[in-house]
C-alpha cells in the first residue's frame, strides 16, 4: 500500500475543504496572495502569512541576523503589495536554539524594524519559543485595501497584457554566489546579496498604478514567473504567451550568468524570489500604468507577454519559435 506525501497531494485543496465557518466575513480565504476579510468603512482587510526556515529560506553561513529580518518582513509585505493593499501590522513568532545568543535576536529584530519602518509596519506582538534543530521565524501581517480596488489572481482575461514591474534574475543569481562562490564583479556580487535578502515589495507601484485602473490581476514572484504565470492562469482559466526575448533581466544576473556557465533567461524564469509583481492590465490601461509608475517611483513595467483563450494553454515564443511553458519554480515538498 503506498501512503501518499506531503508533496504528492493538493495541499491547499484539503485546507479549502470545510475552512472556512463564518463565510459573510470572509471574501476570498485560502488560494490567493492574502485573505481577504470585511473591513472597517470603506476598507477591506488583508492577511497574510509567511515562514522562513534555517536551511531552507536561509543559512546563518551566508545570511546575517539583520539580512535574515529584513527579507522576513519584505516578502510579507509583498503579499500584501500584490493585493493591491498597505501593510499596517505585523505579529512575529520566532523558534530559537537555547544556545542563539542574545545579540544575534537584537540584529534580527532590527532588520524586521528597519523594513517595517519603510513600509510603514508596526510590529504589534508574536510568540518565542524553542526550537532544538534549526531556527524558524515566521510573520504575519495585516493591510487593507480599498473597496473594490482589490486585486486577485482570478482576474485575468484574453486580450490582457501580461507585464513585469522591475528586472528579474538578481535573487537567484545571489544564491548562487552565496553557494558556490566564485570569482565575480564586486558590483555584481553587491547587487546579488541586496537582491537576495533585502528585496523592495512593490508598494509604492502599485498604490501608484491603481488610481489609473485598468489590472485585472496581479501575484507577486516568489516562486519564479513561471510559477507566478500558472498560478494566474489557473486562477483565471486563461492561457498566456510569454515573451522571452522581453523578459527585463538583471544586468548583475547576466553577467553573474555568464560567470557561472547558466543561460540569465533561466534565473528570470525559474529562480524565485524577486518579489516584483506580475499583473495582467486590459491593453488600452497600459501605457498611462507605464508612466505612472515611472513618474511615481522610477520602476520600469514591462510587457512580456499577452492573456490568451485556455485552449492555447501556457506557451513561451523564443527565437520566433512558440513552445509550452510547462510548469516550474520552487517547491517545498519535491
Amino acid at each position: 500500500m503506498h501512503l501518499k506525501t506531503i508533496g504528492e497531494f493538493g495541499l491547499i485543496e484539503r485546507l479549502k475543504a470545510g475552512a472556512i465557518v463564518n463565510p459573510d466575513k470572509v471574501i476570498m480565504g485560502i488560494g490567493d496572495d492574502a485573505a481577504v476579510l470585511q473591513g472597517a468603512d470603506d476598507y477591506l482587510t488583508l492577511a497574510s502569512t509567511d515562514m522562513l526556515v534555517e536551511d531552507i529560506h536561509f543559512t546563518l553561513a551566508t545570511a546575517t541576523a539583520r539580512e535574515i529580518g529584513y527579507k522576513t518582513m519584505a516578502v510579507n509585505v509583498s503579499d500584501i503589495a500584490a493585493m493591491g493593499g498597505i501593510p499596517e501590522q505585523a505579529l512575529v513568532a520566532l523558534g530559537l536554539r537555547p544556545e542563539q545568543p542574545v545579540d544575534f535576536v537584537d540584529e534580527l529584530y532590527a532588520g524586521l524594524r528597519e523594513c517595517g519602518h519603510r513600509f510603514g509596519v508596526n510590529i504589534i506582538g508574536g510568540d518565542t519559543v524553542s526550537s532544538p534543530r534549526a531556527m524558524v521565524i515566521n510573520l504575519a501581517i495585516l493591510g487593507r485595501v480599498e473597496k473594490g480596488a482589490c486585486l486577485y489572481r482570478h482576474g485575468a482575461r484574453p486580450g490582457d497584457v501580461l507585464l513585469v514591474t522591475g528586472d528579474l534574475g538578481g535573487a537567484a543569481a545571489g544564491l548562487d554566489t552565496l553557494l558556490a562562490p566564485r570569482p565575480a564583479p564586486a558590483v555584481a556580487l553587491a547587487f546579488a546579496r541586496q537582491r537576495h535578502f533585502r528585496p523592495v515589495p512593490r508598494v509604492a507601484e502599485i498604490r501608484a498604478a491603481l488610481p489609473v485602473g485598468g489590472i485585472t490581476a496581479a501575484d507577486d514572484i516568489s516562486d519564479g514567473l513561471v510559477a507566478e504565470i500558472h498560478t494566474i492562469a489557473k486562477a483565471s482559466g486563461v492561457g498566456i504567451i510569454l515573451e522571452a526575448d522581453a523578459v527585463p533581466i538583471a544586468p548583475a544576473a547576466r553577467q553573474l550568468a555568464a560567470i557561472y556557465n547558466k543561460d540569465p533567461l533561466d534565473y528570470a524564469l525559474y529562480g524565485g524570489e524577486d518579489f516584483e509583481l506580475l499583473l495582467t492590465c486590459r491593453p488600452e490601461k497600459v501605457k498611462e500604468v507605464q508612466d505612472t509608475v515611472a513618474r511615481a517611483c522610477t520602476t520600469p513595467v514591462t510587457i512580456i507577454g499577452t492573456v490568451v483563450p485556455a485552449a492555447e494553454g501556457i506557451t513561451i515564443r523564443r527565437g520566433g519559435t512558440r513552445l509550452p511553458l510547462k510548469p516550474a519554480g520552487y517547491n517545498h515538498f519535491q
